[in-house]
């Protein structure tokens, strides 16, 4: 969906991706949805492959980067 809605902004992240994983450092990016200010909810929706939902609060993101520096899970949501 927001490849339709978006596709330059859909095209650059593609291109950060392509530069990250090109790169000689062992980069982790975590993909997210818009980012709204807000208190922890706890309930983070995560996937390898797609956005599962289409926001997440700045302090779960917070949580989830701490939780989980060493895994791979590109893109969040809450």
């Amino acid at each position: 969906m927001l490849e339709l809605l978006f596709p330059k902004i859909m095209t650059d992240k593609l291109k950060e991706l392509h530069i990250l994983a090109n790169s000689e450092i062992d980069w982790t990016l975590v993909r997210l949805p818009f980012v709204v200010e807000g208190s922890e909810t706890g309930n983070i929706k995560e996937s390898l492959t797609d956005m599962p939902g289409i926001k997440i609060s700045n302090t779960d993101i917070a949580r989830f980067i701490i939780d989980q520096i060493h895994e791979k899970k590109p893109f969040i949501s809450s």
